[in-house]
């Protein structure tokens, strides 16, 4: 449940708005009107307190497919906001869509901050009063752009919403990653039980990174819906290009990422690609093989054919999902429970060169060019991901076929079986 949402028609500033709030860019921001479609949510911070903001779609009157998704999420979201900020352009003034809003909006009129956007210069505040006809009581001139009035608007909600002691949104965070129309924004919504995420069979449907807090069996989880990841060759400057910018950041950002597949369409050259991005940044991952309910092989023989395409990573969990059907849903997110746990072991120094004293015993690094390879010793820097530094004469000496072997055999070791493992090797000069 968000405490402030902002609705208002499509380029009236509201993402730009959310984004002073949230001190992020996390919305896309572009002329092209109707770039947000889902419910953005985020935390501003305000006088030592905080609370959740939730940028929406531009609303219309009447629309297509998209438009109507749009207005079912806001008006669901409507119901349980503390406060709606309304937000009108106040360089185009005022219109039928303020007109149509408004009358959606009045029974929540206690509610309602009613915020004219736009308004940069002093001159420019004779067009605030033109919406006063639309019968709020709380008006307020800013503009988003420039910070110009937020703060006194920021101050007015606080006296309508309680907030709480600053802190941001907490919990694993799981990115869905994949092509368009693989079952992303499905997926989170079978997980949420609702329709919190627009679905729609128009691919390109996500633009936002989606953030949605969750909880399961009393562990928090923040979900992430992305924009589905097309060749780059094919995608255009314009929203879709900032919205696989946003997925990337995502990634960046994500504790776990999940890889989602169409099991009906196969594993695509671009499937691997994500999965590349995925591995070379060592981050936890759960591959999620969706409408199985479309395909007729066994569980071992699906497997079998995931293993062989996604052969980089072995360490990923694979579970098979039907959005459409809500099944394998529990099993994704204790699969992601897997991966955490794994992503955060801690070994101590001494139990890690006993692992790596028993890979070297069973199998010692080739020497190359007539040259030795010697360990001197290893411990483990970091976690998410385990990382071991391993202290070597010269890293340049090891071969990379027994770097794939040593790094199963360590992970074997480290009892690491579910999350990569990111091996550092550093001359003795490097010490």
């Amino acid at each position: 449940m968000v405490d402030v949402l902002i609705v208002g028609r499509p380029n009236v500033g509201k993402s730009t708005l959310f984004n002073r709030l949230v001190k992020r860019r996390k919305s896309i921001v572009h002329d092209m009107p109707g770039v947000t479609r889902d419910v953005v949510e985020g935390v501003c911070l305000w006088q030592g307190k905080s609370f959740r903001v939730a940028d929406t779609g531009g609303l219309l009157e009447k629309g297509d497919e998209i438009t109507e998704g749009i207005r079912r999420q806001v008006q669901k979201v409507l119901e349980g906001a503390k406060a709606i900020i309304f937000l009108v352009d106040g360089r185009e003034g005022l219109t039928a869509g303020d007109q149509y809003l408004a009358r959606l909006l009045y029974p929540h009129k206690e509610r309602v901050f009613l915020v004219v956007n736009k308004i940069e210069e002093d001159r420019l505040q004779e067009r605030v009063y033109e919406f006063y006809s639309l019968g709020f009581e709380r008006v307020f001139p800013i503009s988003a752009q420039q910070g110009r009035g937020v703060g006194e608007l920021l101050d007015k909600l606080m006296e309508y919403i309680p907030g709480v002691e600053g802190k941001s949104l907490e919990g694993i965070r799981i990115a869905f990653l994949g092509r368009p129309n693989v079952g992303k924004s499905s997926l989170i919504n079978a997980l949420l039980k609702e329709e919190r995420v627009l679905v729609s069979p128009i691919p390109g449907t996500t633009r936002d990174a989606v953030e949605v807090p969750f909880s399961f069996e009393g562990k928090d989880f923040i979900l992430i819906d992305t924009a589905g990841m097309r060749r780059r060759s094919r995608v255009e400057y314009g929203p879709e290009f900032f919205s696989v910018g946003r997925s990337l950041k995502a990634l960046e950002l994500s504790d776990i990422s999940c890889l989602v597949l169409d099991l009906s369409e196969g594993i695509s050259d671009q499937d691997k690609k994500i999965g590349s991005l995925i591995k070379r940044r060592h981050k936890g991952c759960v591959i999620v093989g969706n409408k199985v309910d479309l395909v007729k092989a066994g569980r071992k023989e699906m497997e079998d054919y995931i293993r062989g395409e996604l052969h980089f990573l072995p360490y990923a969990p694979i579970v098979f999902t039907s959005a459409l059907k809500g099944q394998g849903i529990e099993e994704l997110l204790r699969a992601c429970e897997l991966v955490w746990r794994d992503y955060n072991l801690q070994h101590k120094t001494s139990f890690v060169n006993r692992a790596v004293e028993k890979v070297l015993r069973e199998k010692h690094p080739p020497s190359h060019r007539g040259k030795e390879v010697k360990v001197y010793y290893a411990f483990q820097e970091s976690t998410r991901p385990p990382t071991v530094v391993l202290f070597t004469n010269d890293p340049e000496l090891w071969r990379k076929d027994y770097l794939r072997f040593f790094e199963k055999r360590l992970r074997e070791g480290l009892n690491i079986k579910y999350a990569p493992l990111r091996l550092l090797l550093k001359g003795r000069e490097e010490e």
